[in-house]
């Protein structure tokens, strides 16, 4: 049976769900980007004909459509989640970053699309409250109350990952990458990353292990085969592609290229499986895309506890590398002054 996704309730039992559509925000602010770049580079007869044939005409409605459409629309939804709480800081981060950069270029143009900076300063505002609301801008933070606000995140998103309501159906692997993804992005894993603190990938391995919604497998089991059923036992095909976007599908390259390989190798059978791919098929050619030799390796077979340590391990890891890409940009996600990301993180395999 291929069961739709219900919109309204599937923000409230899956993870992740606002910060992939804030992310989604930077797709439309880069459309938006393009067809004004395109609109300012032409000459006078290019817009002469655009005139004439009426093309600019269409183009400047697309150009209006687009900015709008990503900005000032998305506003009230932005506002909803300042008082929600309901995305992690890195992401916040990275969206402030790449709507700075757009404001810039937007300044830099002619007046013909300057009416865009009002609406683009206005988001920015908002997203500066939503970092201030969730206490993640760059107001550094005391140590020990920094560990507190760690294990407190951790505890939420496992109880929430334990008794997950309305619960969404996705199985217990794509829910354990999910979970591990959350707590990666938000205080815990910055908590880790700033504090070169491991103790947290494996204090949340050991919760995973201790007390899952269902329980895990005994012994070792092929990883392939685990990728198949995940991917078979899901309820329809929007569930599908929504896990392979909440795992980075459709994101530009240099927000993914930090993934792991189980969990581009998850995002990738997930998406193929669509319209009736056969699943053990799509998670063997996924596997075989994503796993290399060195930090992309992954064992053919796997003990629940392995396979736990390398997907947690493979979310940490990605985390700290867009943490650590934000810092060189000259933004950040936490306490002023940190060393440098992705210490003490790693993606190879389970010992």
């Amino acid at each position: 049976m291929n069961r739709p996704l219900n919109p309204r309730e599937v923000a409230l039992g899956v993870p992740l769900v606002d910060d992939r559509l804030l992310l989604e925000l930077l797709n439309d602010l880069h459309t938006a980007d393009d067809l004004v770049r395109a609109t300012v580079r032409e000459g006078f007869f290019a817009r002469l004909l655009g005139q004439v044939t009426g093309r600019r005409r269409r183009q400047d409605l697309a150009v209006t459509g687009a900015l709008v459409g990503a900005q000032r629309d998305t506003l009230a939804w932005l506002s909803g989640l300042t008082t929600r709480l309901a995305v992690t800081d890195l992401v916040v981060a990275e969206v402030s970053d790449e709507v700075a950069r757009v404001r810039e270029d937007v300044k830099g143009l002619d007046g013909r699309v300057r009416w865009a900076e009002g609406s683009i300063r206005e988001l920015a505002l908002v997203l500066a409250e939503l970092a201030e609301q969730t206490g993640r801008g760059l107001a550094g933070h005391d140590e020990r109350l920094r560990k507190v606000e760690s294990r407190l995140a951790i505890d939420d998103a496992v109880r929430r990952w334990r008794h997950p309501r309305p619960d969404p159906g996705l199985g217990r692997l794509f829910g354990a990458v999910l979970l591990a993804r959350e707590v990666a992005a938000g205080p815990a894993g910055e908590f880790s990353d700033t504090a070169r603190d491991a103790h947290v990938e494996q204090e949340l391995v050991e919760r995973m292990l201790q007390d899952p919604p269902t329980p895990w497998y005994d012994g070792v089991r092929s990883v392939a085969g685990l990728l198949a059923e995940a991917t078979r036992h899901l309820p329809g095909d929007d569930h599908r592609t929504m896990l392979a976007e909440l795992l980075g599908a459709g994101l530009r390259e240099e927000l993914t290229r930090a993934r792991g390989p189980l969990s581009t190798a998850l995002s990738t059978a997930a998406a193929t499986t669509v319209r009736g791919t056969d699943p053990d098929a799509a998670a063997t050619k996924a596997l075989r895309g994503a796993v290399r030799n060195g930090t992309r390796y992954v064992a053919a077979s796997l003990t629940a506890e392995e396979l736990l340590r390398q997907l947690v391990g493979e979310q940490f890891a990605e985390a700290a590398a867009r943490r650590s890409r934000l810092q060189e940009k000259g933004t950040g996600t936490g306490t002023a002054g940190a060393g440098t990301a992705g210490a003490g993180t790693g993606t190879g395999r389970a010992s």
